[in-house]
């Protein structure tokens, strides 16, 4: 069976579980044959099927949120590897956790190991308006095989500008984090409403000069956080440390090869209320 002939046929196999047929295929089911589906793309190296894949089975959010992470990680978030070897998809399993949550497993050959390994990643899926399922969240690897709605029970942090500086900056950054780690419909909006708000100009025009050298140098990191992603695993972990009265570290852990992230930044009054004036990565 050509490629394109078997994706066609898994296609209409997820619409007609969908909507009021749903009853006779489960949602494990059908998460089961989306990744079977994907781990052929890598097998065969299509990219467009694996493309058309992702769009028909993963949120908008999710979808930019996997592009984020593989910057950040240097590997597929939904499978937490660079490859997967052909016996992987003949021990592909997904089972339902509660709720919303699924476990997908499948085995893989591990360089450290004698024998295969077990991968073992949590995601949450719901219907769309249509019906269709759609997967909205892949624990990454860092996560290992937490799950839960609660992951994402953050309250919204307004940011705080007229108190003192210490708390300004506190608060500011845990807004900025909140967008990514709550994959907001309109991050891209909501981050740059935040800056402009909050930064002088100055800033604003480092920040975006920044942001054109890391894509020039293929790479979509974001300056102020110094990461192409923010994930919802890192945001207990956020602190502020003052310097000095105007000078202030943020620092968090991201659990990527141990990785922790510190930004120095600068903050400057004007007309009675705080402003980043500078940014700078340790």
């Amino acid at each position: 069976m050509r490629k394109r002939e078997y994706l066609a046929i898994i296609v209409s196999f997820f619409l007609f579980a969908s909507g009021t047929r749903a009853q006779y295929v489960t949602k494990a089911e059908q998460i089961r044959h989306f990744y079977d589906c994907y781990m052929e793309c890598f097998e065969t190296g299509d990219r467009k099927m694996e493309s058309d894949l992702l769009g028909k089975f993963l949120t908008r959010e999710m979808l930019e949120k996997r592009a984020r992470l593989t910057a950040t990680t240097d590997s597929d978030p939904l499978l937490r590897a660079q490859d997967v070897p052909e016996h992987a998809r003949q021990s592909l399993t997904c089972r339902h956790l509660e709720g919303d949550w699924f476990e997908v497993a499948y085995r893989t050959f591990d360089w450290d190991e004698q024998d295969t390994v077990s991968i073992r990643i949590p995601v949450r899926a719901t219907n769309d308006e249509n019906g269709d399922v759609r997967i909205n969240y892949i624990t990454p690897y860092w996560g290992g095989d937490s799950y839960g709605d609660y992951l994402f029970d953050i309250s919204t942090q307004k940011v705080t500008d007229r108190l003192d500086a210490c708390t300004f900056v506190d608060t500011f950054f845990k807004a900025y984090a909140y967008s990514y780690a709550t994959m907001s419909p309109t991050l891209e909006q909501d981050l740059d409403q935040l800056r402009k708000r909050y930064c002088t100009p100055f800033l604003q025009g480092k920040y975006s000069a920044l942001k054109q050298q890391f894509q020039r140098d293929g790479e979509g990191i974001d300056p102020l956080i110094d990461c192409a992603d923010f994930d919802v695993f890192w945001y207990p972990s956020v602190r502020t440390y003052m310097i000095d009265s105007l000078t202030f570290r943020i620092a968090y852990e991201t659990g990527v090869m141990g990785w922790s992230k510190n930004i120095k930044v600068r903050v400057t009054r004007e007309k009675k209320r705080f402003r980043l004036s500078d940014i700078e990565v340790e």
